[in-house]
Parts: C-alpha cells; sequence; structure tokens
C-alpha cells in the first residue's frame, strides 16, 4: 500500500512537467509553421522583385532601342506594382515619334498600364485611361484625331522570340474625333468596337483579322444613304500578303501588287432598312479602287435601291433595272421569319454592280485620288 500511494504521488509530482512539455512543442510546432510561410513570402516577394526589376529594364532596353533608330519615346512617370498576384508598369503621358517617316506619326496617351502574369510573361494585357491622341503630316499640313472611352483594353501574345501571335482590343463606348477636315473628319461613336487579329503564315504572309461594331453612330457627312446609325457590322476573314513601305499609298500599293487579297468568311451588316449577311473577297485595282465580290442573303434591298436614287447615288434607270433584278429573285424567310433575297454584288472598274446592273460610283480608298 505504502508503494502504491508513493507512486500516485510521485506521477501527480510529473503531470505539470509533461503539459509544459507538450504546450512547449506546440509552441515550436506553430513557431516553425509560422517561420515557413514567413520564409514563402518574404522569398515570393524577392522573386517579384527580381522579375519586376527585369520587366522594367526590357521596357528600357526597348526605349532604347526605337531611340537608337530615330523616334522619340518619353513619358513623365513609371510605377511598378502589381505585388502579389501580377506585375504591373504604369507610365504617365507617354508618347511615341518618328520624326523620320515622310507623314511624322505620333501617339500621346495619358496613361498607359501593362499587366503581365507571373508565370505567363508571353501574354500582356494593355490598359489605356484617358484620351489617346494620334497626329500625322499629310501635305504640309498636320492632322490629328483623338480617341476617349468608358474602357479601353488591349491584349498581346507573342512566342520565346517576341514576335507577335495574336493582337485583340475591346473598347466600351469609343468616340473618335476625327481631324478638321477629311473623310474622318467629325465625330464617331460606338458602343462596342472589337477587333481582333492573330498571325496565321509567315510565308506568305497571313492573318485572321476579325471586327465588331455595335450600336454606330457616323459623322453627319457619312449618313447617306442609310442614315448615321448603324446597328451591327461583323467582318471576319483572312488577309494574304505584306505591307511595305513608309506612306499609306506605298503599303497599299506593295500589298495589292504583291496579289494581297482578303477573303470573307463572315460579312453582316445591319444599317437602316439594310441588313446583309454573306461572304465575299476585297483587293484594290490599279487605282486603288475596290475589287471584288460578295454573295449573300439580304432585307431591305428594295428599300436600298430606293434610297441611293433619292441621294443621287444611282441613276433612275439604274435604278429601275436593279429594282427589276431584285423582284424576280425568291423571296425566303430566314431563321427570324423575315423575308430576305439573294444577292450578289460586284466591285469592278470603280463600280458597285448588283449582278450585272451598275449601282454607284467607289472612289479610291486614298484620299485626293
Amino acid at each position: 500500500m505504502a508503494r502504491q500511494a508513493a507512486k500516485q504521488v510521485f506521477l501527480a509530482s510529473r503531470a505539470p512537467d509533461n503539459g509544459v512539455r507538450g504546450c512547449y512543442r506546440n509552441a515550436m510546432r506553430y513557431l516553425v509553421l509560422f517561420g515557413l510561410v514567413v520564409g514563402g513570402l518574404l522569398g515570393y516577394y524577392v522573386l517579384w522583385s527580381h522579375m519586376a526589376d527585369q520587366v522594367a529594364a526590357q521596357a528600357d532596353a526597348w526605349i532604347e532601342g526605337q531611340r537608337r533608330q530615330g523616334r522619340e519615346v518619353a513619358y513623365e512617370k513609371r510605377r511598378l506594382w502589381g505585388f502579389p498576384y501580377r506585375l504591373s508598369l504604369t507610365l504617365t503621358k507617354p508618347s511615341w515619334h518618328d520624326p523620320r517617316q515622310p507623314l511624322a506619326p505620333r501617339i500621346d496617351a495619358e496613361e498607359l498600364t501593362a499587366h503581365l502574369q507571373i508565370w505567363q510573361r508571353e501574354h500582356v494585357i494593355f490598359d489605356l485611361s484617358g484620351r489617346q491622341t494620334a497626329a500625322w503630316r499629310e501635305g504640309g499640313t498636320e492632322r490629328r484625331v483623338s480617341l476617349t472611352s468608358e474602357r479601353f483594353r488591349a491584349s498581346l501574345v507573342v512566342d520565346g522570340a517576341g514576335n507577335w501571335l495574336r493582337i485583340a482590343t475591346d473598347l466600351t463606348k469609343p468616340r473618335l474625333q476625327g481631324p478638321a477636315d477629311g473623310l474622318l473628319r467629325g465625330e464617331w461613336v460606338a458602343g462596342k468596337l472589337l477587333l481582333h487579329a492573330r498571325r496565321a503564315e509567315n510565308v506568305p504572309p497571313s492573318l485572321d483579322l476579325a471586327m465588331q461594331a455595335d450600336q454606330a453612330v457616323l459623322a453627319p457627312q457619312a449618313a447617306k444613304p442609310f442614315g448615321r446609325e448603324v446597328h451591327t457590322l461583323r467582318l471576319t476573314g483572312n488577309l494574304r500578303g505584306g505591307f511595305h513601305g513608309t506612306t499609306p499609298e506605298d503599303l497599299l500599293a506593295s500589298w495589292r501588287d504583291a496579289g494581297g487579297v482578303i477573303d470573307f468568311s463572315t460579312m453582316a451588316l445591319k444599317w437602316g432598312d439594310l441588313q446583309l449577311d454573306g461572304t465575299g473577297t476585297l483587293a484594290l485595282d490599279r487605282d486603288f479602287r475596290p475589287l471584288g465580290a460578295m454573295s449573300g442573303k439580304t432585307s431591305g434591298a428594295l428599300k436600298m435601291v430606293e434610297l441611293l436614287e433619292a441621294n443621287g447615288l444611282t441613276t433612275p434607270q439604274q435604278a429601275a433595272a436593279a429594282r427589276a433584278a431584285l423582284l424576280t429573285s425568291n423571296e425566303q424567310l430566314n431563321n427570324n421569319g423575315q423575308p430576305v433575297r439573294d444577292m450578289a454584288l460586284t466591285a469592278q472598274d470603280g463600280r458597285l454592280s448588283l449582278g450585272p446592273i451598275p449601282l454607284l460610283s467607289l472612289p479610291s480608298v486614298l484620299p485626293g485620288r
């Protein structure tokens, strides 16, 4: 009995010591865990800072390369941020100018931000805020256009050598203010504007292109013949041929002379009473006028001919022949239950024709020609 009582007294005296040791071991575990977390965060921050320095060095190298080629690149402030999720570089009031070119193009922005994911630096997302301005010289006169939007986001994907693979832009409520005169004069507005380009082939050069504009309002001079409001315009296709030169005429001439053509897999337009949906091709003739063909379905074609005649864009004889040709084509119902007709348009020798019937003259795509 005495032995058992002594053992119990001994065990009782050791119990508090065991509790202290258990608490100590738990505290050490938490301390080690805390140290690992802090060390991991510190290591990640060091890695992020190193990659941020690399991004800044790459930006400086690009700017220096542009300056060596005679171009002017500048900005007021630069900020690196985005920790911990991404790498972001913001330039305040960046500008780019090439005085060597005949047009002396210049681009200015209020603020440009480039975002890169830590582990996917080949994909860059750009945010442009405020007003962007492009200027160039034409015939001794400076032309200037400015663009504002609720949101202007673009993305660029490059390969390991830095060659671009895909470019996309997404603009919400863009507003373009054109120069004082010329085809782009006035204000152009849209609810949404999407532009995409993807490199398809290098030899010969080939690009997949797509454009979509919704709820557009044209400048007053572009209202004829169907009004200023364009409900939607969608174009998708493949552009073949390269561009070389320093002026718009040189660029277009090199593309045309090398057999440049755009094959459209989608051509959709809803402008006033006119609705078109089809496919086609587009090139340029020797005088830089549109050259190509389109076939598809149309709604409102008779109204289209009426408006062309009312605005003096086609003669009464041509309008009468076009109406007769349309009335002989079968009228069908599309998926929305809307009556549509088959229509084939051709652009050749400076004329747009409905089948064999000339409708209107087509000017050069180059101003002043």
